[in-house]
């Protein structure tokens, strides 16, 4: 079948479905799907080949849901990949009501004042959803809310609160008003903090000056968590990024995803090699990770006998390390535990003198080999460990670090201990002050960045036959 067959094949089918709620139009060289709630668009793009793009935006935050772009060759694939879309967008009909969540110490109070809150929304016909739950609750639930109001007495952890409820509004509720119980004042003040709330800028790359090879390097980093997956790529000029986009799905299909940007990037740019940061220890280009693909199978052999470049795979943290390294001077010594949210034990990366450290068989760094056989091991399965416990993890893997690298800097990153100086006293308990490196705490944009970096510059290395 032709493209131009297959593509008006594909778009009958897709105008013959029934969305519940939507409105599907035909404008040509796409498809818009409306709702009240969501918007969806399927978009064509005649190259070479039919690129199509697929993407969801959630109207009441205004937040990309779904974005991905793949090359048209197989109609069941296409419209297995136009059913996930349309999933995601009906979820989306669940979450136009904004949600709102109260923490106190022990959630009675805030229990209460969250009836109430309900009884007012009701009466003023306001689309909010309030609930409530004690504090020690709040890092399991709270990722499913759009408003975090914590209790005057909890109030000291609204930093730690923030940084773990990344792209959450988390608020102080002022003392008077919960001491009074004001539905009506709260309620206001929770419309002009979400008038006044700002989207942050992307943050861009910082250049590597040591960077003098013209070699174009496409790199993708792989970043999940329980209810999303991100695939970042960028393509690096000289330590610059020229071209940048990010896929957005709620299941990864490894190979194909990533083959959908390869066929695509290769349609629409230009570069030399290729660079890929995941999770999971990676030998010669084989991956231990059997969810993403056979640890037999050679994925650079593989992308390389089908796309024809250089291919480099890493590890995310190493490559997250490396990143961080390149973009500042200061130390040269560093040691980065990654322990994301939903993952019962995290990945770390070394920088020795330097160098980025991976070991003979590739496992340096690997913690789940330290906590694995401790007596916190009964622990890695709970569905909801309590933050103290999450806290000891953590302070382990750091110890574990600190023991045999002896490091200058600590980076941390992770939607579970953002308040660095809380980690630090939790080491000091066990290890003297004066043999403490510095910590700095890593943000999920901030992490972003340094594997796409620490990525390129790998790749380059490869390239170049440095490593």
């Amino acid at each position: 079948m032709n493209d131009e067959k297959l593509l008006g094949e594909f778009r009958r089918w897709i105008l013959s479905q029934k969305i519940p709620g939507a409105t599907l139009d035909d404008t040509g060289d796409s498809i818009k799907i409306s709702t009240n709630y969501a918007a969806g668009e399927v978009n064509f793009h005649r190259l070479e080949v039919v690129i199509v793009e697929m993407l969801v935006k959630n109207l009441a935050r205004g937040e990309d849901k779904f974005y991905l772009h793949f090359e048209l060759k197989d109609l069941n694939y296409a419209q297995e990949l136009f059913g996930e879309m349309v999933e995601t967008l009906l979820e989306l009909k669940n979450q136009q009501r904004l949600k709102i969540l109260l923490s106190c110490t022990g959630g009675l109070t805030t229990s209460f004042f969250a009836d109430k809150l309900n009884d007012a929304a009701k009466f003023l016909a306001l689309d909010f959803e309030f609930a409530a739950v004690p504090f020690h609750k709040l890092y399991s639930v709270g990722f499913d809310y759009s408003v975090i109001l914590l209790a005057p007495q909890i109030s000291y952890q609204l930093k730690n609160a923030s940084a773990v409820l990344s792209n959450r509004l988390v608020l102080k509720i002022p003392p008077k008003i919960f001491a009074s119980y004001d539905a009506a004042a709260l309620i206001e003040f929770i419309r002009a903090e979400l008038a006044a709330k700002k989207i942050p800028a992307e943050k861009s790359a910082a250049v590597h000056e040591k960077i003098q090879s013209p070699a174009k390097i496409l790199t993708i980093a792989l970043m999940a968590n329980p209810t999303q997956t991100y695939i970042a790529y960028r393509i690096y000029e000289r330590g610059t990024p020229i071209f940048s986009e990010t896929v957005i799905k709620s299941r990864l299909n490894f190979l194909r995803d990533l083959r959908d940007i390869l066929d695509t990037v290769s349609r629409r740019q230009k570069f030399d090699a290729i660079g890929i940061a995941i999770p999971g220890i990676i030998r010669g280009g084989h991956i231990d990770f059997e969810e993403f693909i056979s640890p037999d199978e050679n994925l650079s052999q593989i992308l390389r006998d089908t796309y024809g470049y250089p291919v480099t795979i890493s590890n995310i943290s190493n490559a997250a390390v490396l990143g961080y390294h390149a973009q500042q001077k200061k130390f040269d010594n560093i040691f980065l535990v990654s322990h994301p949210r939903g993952f019962a034990t995290g990945g770390s990366g070394i920088i020795v003198n330097g160098k980025m450290i991976s070991g003979a068989h590739k496992i340096a760094g690997e913690i789940k080999y330290v906590v694995r056989g401790s007596l916190l091991q009964n622990n890695l399965e709970e569905k909801e460990i309590p933050a103290e416990k999450i806290l000891e993890f953590v302070s382990l893997e750091i110890r574990a670090g600190m023991s045999i690298v002896d490091p200058e800097l600590v980076c941390v990153n992770g939607a579970i201990t953002p308040d660095v100086e809380v980690l630090r006293a939790k080491i000091l308990e066990v290890v003297p002050e004066k043999y403490l490196p510095e910590f700095v705490y890593v943000s999920d944009e901030e992490m972003a960045e340094c594997i796409l970096l620490g990525q390129m510059i790998l790749s380059l290395e490869e390239l170049e036959g440095k490593i």
